[in-house]
């Protein structure tokens, strides 16, 4: 082989990259620093061969992302006999020979092959100032030979550069896939916090992957999944939920098992020795050590523990509380804590709030603030003066009220619902910073997360950060102001929830040129103009291109509407016969055939969009397979307005004046099914 290496300029793009440890061998643990962030990287360690010789990496070993094998540029080419070139203005690496030149453009999936484009799975990236290339894409470009030997994680590269070797597909394990099928929960909260994944056959390989502090994340190589995608039901205080999925990597199916944590936890990983069980057992953290003291005016609560505690810090409301829970653990400290020479903690003790959780509360005054940290095996919790004054929240009751030090003409308040970005603010009008301050409370309930007083422009603004969508009213009392945080539906007799289907990283289906996520946020915005002058209070689930969880549509809507209505397009695929509108439904447990029904609404919303669209009725269909239907308990339709794979319903659909005409009977719909029936 001809080596005409020259040279490779990579742009130093990594900016306080955290120190790397590679570990060659069984596993590598390093720090990965690609797409402007630093990724933690945890997995068995992946080999090369060339010609039948291992090739050792000097600094950046093969890994995975995404599934797929990535490989160092430079190392690789060279060993090919190839040359290496790097184009900083246009961000291209070309790898050459005397038979093709190759340009990769980085963060791009399409690449250059003597002047002929192709597509690859995942893009050249610059990963530790090191250009990566994906195995398949260096097979194709290069008509090498390349295979996956997975039971031995190696990448077989044979001879090439000639073109007379053909590419070939990874090679699979010799061993049959197995079928992961169940993960077992431990039997209670109080029970061994212990959890299995279970294989109908051997699990011949797995990796522990580190992904963050609150997640375990398992990697079953050679297993197809049979799980369902999430698990809730965990029977634990330290897991919150199990996820699950198939992917693939080099060819090979793996399955990949997520436990989802409430904080740091300790934790081992073992396989049985028929290798068809894994088992993840977090171990009981015992708390031996604690202290409270000031320190710099700094009131400091300082815990120690034979292991990681993974806080949950939350606040309570009268008195004001901060409460620390360690969840799976175990005190051997005293019950009450001196707060002598403290100067905002008035109160401290200690004790198990449940068999498994060991809780610490602190009373303090409300205008205080607190931050901790989990570091070197000590929970460390300040708390300090707060910079906000003459206010208080009553988390009881849900409001806030400001202490009458300064007038306010509540007709002249302004107020500006984002709900959909998560915030309320209220502006206040004029510069209240020397009687209220400036800062946050945090609050931490189902309804508000924290509230943040800031004065800019000689107005002072209270930003209201929600955990659910709220309606706010502000009276005068003798003593005060008392801004109220409500449910919608304690101020609107009718409150309706608008759900534009898909959106963000799920573009929904699309055919004819035409892509679901834009049309139902088109027509459900001309819905919502429509309905701007009835006596219905509107929500929408999102208004731009954003992906919100289809669980928190569901969720908004049991919490504050009467009604909700998900807009779709439908689609058959390679059929494009296939047209018209349907509206589909489920049967709720709490239906009263005296009051509004999902089935209703659907009657009524294909009733009037068959007449005023003209498309094929479809009919009403009951549905048992949709989320947003079957995770609702109010009455929610979900409408396919018609079929873009079908030429003349999506010719129809494209035009602004059709999706008014859409808009404007779905309007009326919802109009009629709320005036007619009984909503509460």
């Amino acid at each position: 082989m001809r080596v005409k290496c020259k040279r490779l300029l990579v742009a130093t793009i990594a900016i306080g990259m955290a120190m790397t440890t590679i570990t060659y061998a069984k596993n590598v643990s390093m720090n990965l620093f690609y797409d402007g962030k630093n990724h933690a990287y945890n997995a068995s360690e992946v080999k090369i061969n060339i010609d039948g010789k291992e090739l050792v990496p000097e600094d950046m070993p093969p890994v995975i992302i995404d599934g797929r094998t990535v490989l160092p540029m430079r190392l690789i080419a060279q060993a090919l006999g190839c040359e290496v070139l790097w184009n900083e203005d246009t961000k291209q690496a070309f790898v050459m020979n005397d038979d093709y030149t190759v340009a990769f453009t980085l963060g791009s999936k399409k690449g250059i092959k003597n002047g002929t484009e192709f597509t690859m799975d995942v893009p050249a990236m610059i990963i530790n100032d090191r250009t990566m290339l994906p195995v398949r894409a260096l097979a194709n470009a290069l008509d090498i030979n390349i295979t996956w030997d997975d039971p031995n994680r190696t990448v077989n590269i044979g001879g090439g550069g000639n073109g007379t070797t053909t590419p070939t597909t990874p090679t699979t394990p010799t061993t049959q896939a197995a079928k992961v099928f169940r993960v077992s929960v431990p039997t209670a909260a109080t029970a061994t916090q212990e959890f299995s994944i279970e294989a109908d056959s051997s699990m011949y390989s797995y990796d522990q992957v580190y992904v963050d502090d609150l997640k375990v994340v398992i990697d079953i190589r050679n297993a197809t999944s049979g799980l369902s995608d999430k698990i809730t039901a965990t029977n634990s205080n330290i897991v919150t939920a199990i996820r699950s999925a198939q992917h693939d990597e080099n060819g090979v199916p793996y399955t990949r098992v997520v436990l989802d944590l409430v904080g740091k936890k300790d934790y081992t990983v073992t396989q049985s020795a028929d290798k068809k069980k894994i088992t993840i057992c977090f171990q009981q953290t015992v708390v031996d050590e604690i202290s409270l003291t000031n320190r710099n005016g700094v009131d400091r609560l300082v815990v120690g523990a034979d292991g990681t505690l993974g806080p949950q810090v939350s606040t309570l409301s009268n008195p004001q509380r901060i409460v620390v829970d360690f969840s799976n653990a175990q005190g051997k400290v005293e019950n009450e804590l001196s707060t002598k020479g403290l100067s905002y903690v008035t109160a401290a003790r200690t004790g198990m709030f449940d068999v498994n959780t060991f809780r610490i509360v602190l009373e303090v005054g409300q205008l205080t603030e607190f931050e901790w940290k989990e570091e070197d095996g000590e929970f460390i919790l300040e708390v300090k003066k707060s910079t906000l004054e003459n206010l208080s929240y009553d988390v009881g009751s849900n409001v806030l009220t400001l202490e009458n030090v300064k007038s306010i003409d509540i007709d002249d308040i302004e107020k500006n619902d984002r709900y959909t970005q998560g915030y309320y603010e209220i502006t206040l009008p004029g510069n209240y910073e020397s009687v209220y301050g400036y800062g946050t409370l945090k609050i931490g309930n189902t309804v508000i997360d924290n509230i943040t007083v800031s004065t800019t422009n000689r107005e002072t603004v209270i930003r209201f950060t929600q955990n659910r969508y709220n309606e706010y009213v502000v009276k005068e009392t003798k003593s005060g102001y008392e801004i109220s945080v409500k449910n919608p539906k304690d101020v609107y007799d009718k409150v309706l929830l608008l759900d534009a289907g898909h959106g963000g990283n799920d573009p929904g289906t699309s055919g004819n040129g035409l892509v679901e996520k834009e049309l139902t946020l088109a027509v459900m915005l001309k819905v919502q103009k429509y309905l701007e002058d009835s006596d219905i209070k509107v929500y929408v689930t999102r208004d731009s291109d954003t992906r919100p969880d289809n669980n928190l549509r569901a969720q908004t809507a049991n919490q504050i509407a009467d009604l909700m209505v998900s807009i779709h397009m439908n689609s058959a695929g390679t059929n494009t016969t296939a047209n018209g509108t349907e509206t589909l439904y489920q049967v709720h447990s709490n239906d009263n055939s005296s009051k509004l029904t999902s089935l209703k609404a659907a009657e009524i919303m294909q009733s009037s969009l068959i007449q005023a669209f003209g498309t094929t009725n479809r009919g009403v269909k009951q549905r048992t397979d949709l989320l947003i239907l079957n995770a609702t308990t109010v009455p929610t339709i979900l409408v396919e307005v018609c079929f873009l794979s079908n030429p003349g319903d999506a010719l129809k659909i494209s035009t602004s004046a059709n999706q008014e005409l859409v808009a404007k009977a779905m309007a009326e719909a919802i109009i009629a099914m709320m005036d007619d029936y009984r909503l509460r």
